[in-house]
């Protein structure tokens, strides 16, 4: 046996100095295409799970916003910014009073769920605690569904219990969906969308109330109206804001809301 195989040994040295063709069937003989194919296999079996959806990491699924409650006792919420000095005019430094607004493009789902996108169609700065739907229209494409939207600051200058909320108007008219937001801080205070409506709309929702100290509170409305795929009016929201020393909620104070002033 050992004889055997030294001669097998012998031929296969002498073959494999001598013979490409041998050397060349040796490498890839049934044994290395075998091995080659599973490795193939295997990588192909990679690829597929990682090419396979995956569901999103709890972090990362998509989330409502919360509410605030409106049946609560005041809430504490601190400020984002404390308040500026007041200058030479009576205004906070740096700031002017106002919104700063945009019009965005909306999605409505199957559900009549109201998906604000976060890019701007166009931008413009709004003073005021109310905005009419007529306003919103001039800033916004034709042929299109859109809301429009105000974000500045809730600056607060006496310590104690404020309240907010939404007051919106609507005459009989066309049929409409309209959308209704507004928010301070992280949570939305009002969050309300009317489907098909058509009658006198006048409502104040409920206010939440907060503990508040003085400086500047993120605060942001989101209105529009739609029939179909158009943006239509007329339509008005007006922020309602109650001071410590308010029986309840008004219209919001020239100073009660800012923005950024130019080079802010």
């Amino acid at each position: 046996m050992r004889h055997l195989l030294g001669k097998l040994g012998f031929i296969h040295r002498r073959l494999w100095r001598r013979d490409g063709l041998y050397r060349a069937a040796l490498l890839f003989g049934p044994a290395p295409l075998l091995g080659c194919l599973l490795a193939v296999t295997v990588w192909e079996g990679v690829l597929a799970v990682r090419s396979a959806p995956q569901p999103p990491p709890p972090w990362a699924a998509p989330q409502s916003p919360a509410s605030w409650n409106t049946d609560a006792a005041p809430q504490t919420l601190q400020p984002v910014r404390p308040l500026p000095a007041t200058d030479a005019s009576g205004g906070l430094t740096g700031y002017e009073p106002g919104w700063r607004a945009s019009i965005n493009p909306i999605e409505v789902g199957t559900t009549m769920d109201v998906d604000v996108k976060a890019a701007p169609l166009s931008t413009f700065t709004h003073d005021g605690p109310a905005v009419e739907m007529s306003r919103i229209l001039a800033m916004g494409p034709p042929d299109s569904l859109y809301v429009g939207i105000g974000r500045g600051f809730l600056a607060v200058r006496t310590a104690g219990i404020h309240a907010l909320t939404l007051r919106v108007e609507r005459p009989a008219g066309a049929p409409a969906d309209c959308l209704m937001r507004l928010g301070l801080g992280p949570r939305r205070i009002v969050s309300n969308v009317q489907l098909q409506l058509a009658r006198d709309f006048d409502t104040v929702f409920d206010a939440a109330r907060f503990d508040l100290k003085p400086g500047l509170y993120p605060i942001a409305w989101a209105f529009g109206c739609w029939r179909g795929h158009d943006a239509i009016g007329p339509g008005r929201l007006t922020v309602l804001v109650g001071h410590p020393d308010d029986q309840s909620p008004q219209p919001a104070r020239p100073d009660d809301i800012v923005r950024e002033g130019p080079g802010g």
